[in-house]
């Protein structure tokens, strides 16, 4: 008996000296990461200690005392990925759109067994590719400056795979050619389905360099142009002219009739005014006759404005479009008041009235009602239905977000891909758009269900693009306010809004989507061997979602597909 409490009691010894060990080696990695990408700890100033899956690490997700997840997209990294390649449990790594260098290590079952998803595309990475990874599920390493042949590529399990705009030659062979030809582009030695063959692409080759034009036909023929360049210069001149003076006397034309037509027909006052009733009855406001009344939508047919302004409030929130408040009416009924900030919403359009008129008809069980607006010149509010729970952003700050189980999270992000997809077929021309989801404008009800709240406000916001350089609170990419990196971290905008004057579309959103998504999914720690599936699911689909090119990104619809078979 006693030997064998000598034997049980040396084997605990060893395996908690050899999960000590493998706990060294996950944080050596990451430290060893960090040193070669941010010297300065600007960037990654949350991994300090020794311990990376406290929760406090920006991006690291753990199983089970071990480092399971790295999410560092748009970080400004610069310096080599190499060392996180040493995290023998890392099943996802992802660290798209940054600035690494150098090459991949060889990967194979005997460095990396469990890693099932590697996205480092838009980088700066060079080299060869040897990657023997049978349960590889995706390789997105497009926009790179990767070099080489494809036959070190064994992944018999890959379902997502794009390798585009690099430097690969030779023959695309194996089970790669099952993929379309978008996810080679950009390499233009690379043969072989779906691109054209290699003996058309090597006989097109040998055609260009063996028939070279002869510079002699050119000279002739520039030579013999020259005699009639002064007759052909004059014809032109000559037609031109003729051309402009006759557009001219059409345009006068027209104007001359338009104008008498104006006059002649033209509708008396009285008219406009029983034009303007009409309008009226349908729900659309006139901006003389806005004055300072509040338009209702169901549910607010009780609503008055000057209730409202007199009500106690309660500041909830406050951001760049406005303030948020919980009014408590006379009759003690609660409701939601958003007032719009002045500076980004100066302007009183017509065409503001009617999105709200739209958006007033939204009713749906994951989207929050709009039940009243005003658009006058001195306030402008937005009514909408109270929700006591707060906001998704709230809950996962907060230490009961922290105990969030899986199932709640599932319901959560379910309810908002039910909200954000009822919003994109809403029957509306122009289709609807959000413009601004992230987890502040996602709110819970009663029951824990996720309601969208804010639809296409910030379409109209005067400095909408000027916001997207400024940080958005995020739990996946914290807000840095002291930060050098501040500006670098664009939270949930898509990429294509941070430059330029990019216009918000469904594809922005889905993005904006995706990455709330991958913010819910990896802000715990997994401690459920049996969700593990679904969260790997899941995280797939936010990668998706959060695809470079607005095109590849999935619609709402086959989110919420893809969302059930995971589920």
């Amino acid at each position: 008996m006693a030997l064998l409490h000598y034997f049980l009691l040396s084997f605990l010894t060893i395996s908690s000296e050899l999960g000590l060990a493998l706990h060294s080696q996950d944080l050596l990695s990451l430290l060893s990461f960090k040193a070669s990408v941010d010297p300065l700890n600007s960037l990654l100033d949350t991994w300090e200690g020794s311990n990376p899956c406290s929760g406090l690490w920006v991006g690291v997700k753990c199983y089970q005392g071990r480092v399971v997840s790295i999410f560092l997209d748009d970080a400004s990294l610069v310096g080599s990925a190499t060392p996180l390649f040493g995290l023998s449990q890392i099943r996802v790594l992802s660290l798209r759109r940054n600035a690494l260098s150098g090459s991949l290590p060889h990967l194979t079952n005997l460095t990396n067994p469990r890693l099932r998803h590697l996205f480092l595309s838009h980088n700066q990475l060079d080299g060869t590719l040897n990657i023997s990874l049978p349960s590889l599920l995706s390789l997105r390493i497009e926009h790179n400056d990767f070099s080489g042949r494809l036959e070190g590529l064994h992944l018999p399990s890959v379902a997502d795979f794009n390798v585009s705009v690099n430097r690969l030659a030779g023959e695309i062979s194996g089970g790669l050619s099952k993929f379309p030809s978008s996810a080679f582009h950009g390499n233009p030695t690379l043969c072989g389905s779906p691109l054209p063959s290699c003996s058309k692409i090597s006989h097109l080759s040998n055609a260009t360099n063996t028939s070279s034009p002869s510079p002699a036909p050119i000279i002739v023929s520039t030579c013999s142009s020259r005699s009639s360049s002064k007759l052909g210069i004059t014809t032109l001149l000559s037609i031109g002219i003729g051309d402009i003076v006759v557009i001219a006397m059409a345009l006068a034309i027209v104007i001359g009739m338009y104008t008498w037509f104006q006059r002649r027909f033209s509708m008396p006052p009285n008219a406009t005014t029983g034009a303007r009733g009409l309008e009226l009855d349908h729900g659309f406001v006139e901006e003389k006759e806005m004055g300072r009344r509040l338009v209702c939508f169901e549910g607010g047919e009780d609503l008055r404005l000057d209730s409202l302004l007199k009500a106690s409030a309660e500041v909830l929130g406050k951001g760049m479009s406005g303030s948020t408040y919980k009014a408590v009416l006379e009759d003690g009924i609660m409701v939601a008041v958003k007032r719009l900030s002045a500076v980004q919403f100066p302007s009183h359009s017509k065409a503001f009235n009617q999105r709200m008129h739209l958006i007033g008809r939204l009713r749906h069980s994951h989207v929050v009602s709009l039940r009243a607006y005003c658009n006058a010149h001195e306030e402008k509010l937005l009514v909408y239905d109270y929700m006591p729970n707060g906001s998704l952003y709230s809950l996962l700050q907060s230490n009961r977000g922290r105990n969030l189980d899986w199932r709640s999270r599932k319901q959560i992000l379910m309810g908002v891909a039910h909200g954000l997809n009822f919003i994109h077929t809403f029957p509306a021309r122009p289709p609807l758009v959000h413009a601004n989801i992230k987890p502040s404008n996602i709110l819970i009800d009663e029951q824990g269900n996720a309601c969208i709240t804010e639809c296409s406000i910030m379409c109209f916001a005067a400095n909408f693009h000027q916001s997207l350089l400024l940080p958005h609170a995020s739990t996946l990419f914290p807000e840095r306010r002291n930060s050098a990196a501040t500006s670098t971290w664009h939270g949930y905008r898509a990429p294509e809004l941070t430059v330029g004057k990019g216009k918000v579309t469904q594809e922005s959103d889905v993005y904006s989507f995706g990455m709330v998504l991958l913010e819910v999914v990896t802000d715990k720690e997994i401690d459920d061997g049996e969700c593990e599936g679904e969260m790997m699911g899941m995280v797939k689909i936010g990668m998706m979602c959060t695809a470079e090119c607005p095109d590849e990104r999935p619609k709402m619809s086959r989110v919420l597909s893809m969302m059930g078979e995971f589920l």
